[in-house]
């Protein structure tokens, strides 16, 4: 079965700053991790973006929504993947920090 998952990525760029980050940090992933992905299509309207991408067969989508002092971002993993939901928000979390450049999180 599927799994949604959701984190927040907050900051204090204000919208335009954070989504034209965001922009820019997504299209350097496809560059660089392009060939090893099947899919790769990210669609901007305004701050909402629809992600898809394709890896290891399998296909993972997503929105990224982009507020004034945060980020909101969900993904469906699929089956094989939503075992792994955990690691795969620690990455996002940790990537959207980067891209924001913001200091990630602290470990609890």
């Amino acid at each position: 079965m599927a799994r949604e998952m959701s984190i927040s990525i907050p900051h204090q760029l204000g919208a335009e700053e954070a989504a034209q980050r965001l922009r820019a940090g997504l299209e350097k992933m496809r560059v660089d991790y392009g060939a090893h992905l099947s899919a790769s299509d990210v669609e901007w309207s305004g701050s909402h973006a629809d992600v898809r991408v394709g890896a290891l067969g399998q296909i993972i989508s997503g929105e990224i929504d982009v507020g004034e002092d945060a980020v909101q971002v969900k993904v469906l993993l699929p089956f094989l993947l939503a075992a792994m939901a955990g690691r795969v928000g620690d990455f996002l979390q940790r990537r959207g920090a980067e891209t924001l450049q913001l200091e990630p999180p602290k470990k609890r």
